[in-house]
């Protein structure tokens, strides 16, 4: 016997693919991150929470977004939005308890 896959109609999985997009988008509570090798945006940050030669710590809510790498410059916080330059090496997502 051989199990059938029933597929949604292609219109519902575009709709459905928009709306987890646009709800995305729209998340204010969550961390977002825009990254190239050499500068890094991060959004919605609550506060700075650790900053040694070669990791920046930030709590955003839910989340904490660590940057690692070196040669950090913290450009501008203002509004929830954190501007950093320096050499990226990586970045990490841990959930915050609670």
């Amino acid at each position: 016997m051989c199990a059938r896959i029933i597929q949604p109609p292609p219109s519902y999985t575009y709709t459905m693919k928009l709306l987890n997009e646009l709800t995305f988008d729209f998340d204010i509570t969550g961390p977002k991150v825009t990254a190239s090798e050499h500068a890094a945006i991060v959004e919605n940050v609550l506060r700075v929470v650790l900053i040694t030669d070669t990791q920046v710590t930030v709590h955003t809510g839910r989340f904490f977004v660590t940057i690692s790498g070196g040669n950090f410059v913290i450009g501008e916080i203002w509004e929830g939005r954190m501007e950093l330059e320096g050499d990226i090496q990586g970045i990490e997502f841990h959930k915050a308890l609670g």
